[in-house]
């Protein structure tokens, strides 16, 4: 039986039994209503214990979820959520520096040839650096 099904019966058994404390209460025999008064109070403690044991295994089932999961491989997978790659990305972190190395070089280049030639070639043409000559 489920956490919730398992709480949905001892709610309706609380409710049965104040249903049956309710008759009892307007017979002669009122005192007698004490018991079943408490037999649902016990019901409906025992109904709101399964609710937060159930609610508990899922926050634990989450917890368990997340942890399993594993670390992001590059940035690319932490900006997108996991969404662009997954557990089987090649990326290691020595990867990760190549690739940021590269990008600050094309960045810091003054032109493409410069870059692809390692600053021997130099193209005046499409240069954006004019200070610099090859």
């Amino acid at each position: 039986m489920t956490p919730s099904r398992a709480a949905l019966a001892y709610y309706t058994g609380a409710c049965a039994l104040l249903a049956t404390t309710a008759t009892i209460y307007l017979t002669p025999y009122w005192p007698a209503a004490a018991i079943p008064l408490y037999a649902a109070g016990v019901c409906l403690w025992c109904g709101y214990r399964e609710t937060a044991l159930a609610r508990h295994a899922r926050v634990d089932a989450q917890r368990a979820e997340l942890a399993a999961r594993p670390a992001p491989c590059c940035l690319l997978w932490q900006m997108s959520d996991g969404g662009d790659h997954g557990a089987d990305c090649t990326l290691g972190p020595g990867l990760v520096a190549e690739i940021h190395q590269g990008w600050t070089e094309i960045n810091s280049a003054c032109c493409l040839t410069s870059w692809q030639t390692r600053g021997t070639t130099h193209d005046t043409a499409h240069c954006t650096r004019t200070d610099q000559t090859a």
